[in-house]
């Protein structure tokens, strides 16, 4: 059984990959962490971004994957992939929401 992954940007459930990349940061503590980023392709959020639209726009005609696409779907994937990046926390936000979990508000 499927669970659908939805979008944190625009919460839809338009989301058409998600890709999980290795990454490692320092804690507090100054330890390392590692980890997992994920960057999700978004057929509402990504369309209009030169990167991932040609792959939004196949799966807006092509609901699957056609046979005589195959190589062309795979080169734009690997462009997405050689190019995709986790998204950065936004620290004075995460501050924010933390000075207001210690208050009491949250």
């Amino acid at each position: 059984m499927s669970r659908e992954v939805r979008c944190p940007r625009c919460r839809t459930g338009d989301v058409l990959a998600v890709l999980r990349l290795p990454r490692t940061w320092t804690n507090a503590s100054g330890n390392r962490v590692r980890g997992l980023g994920e960057v999700l392709l978004c057929a509402h959020c990504d369309a209009a971004d030169p990167l991932t639209g040609p792959i939004v726009a196949y799966f807006a005609v092509n609901r699957s994957v056609r046979r005589q696409d195959v190589t062309t779907l795979a080169r734009l994937l690997r462009h997405w992939i050689d190019h995709a990046r986790p998204p950065r926390p936004d620290m004075p936000a995460l501050d924010a929401e933390s000075d207001a979990w210690h208050r009491g508000e949250l």
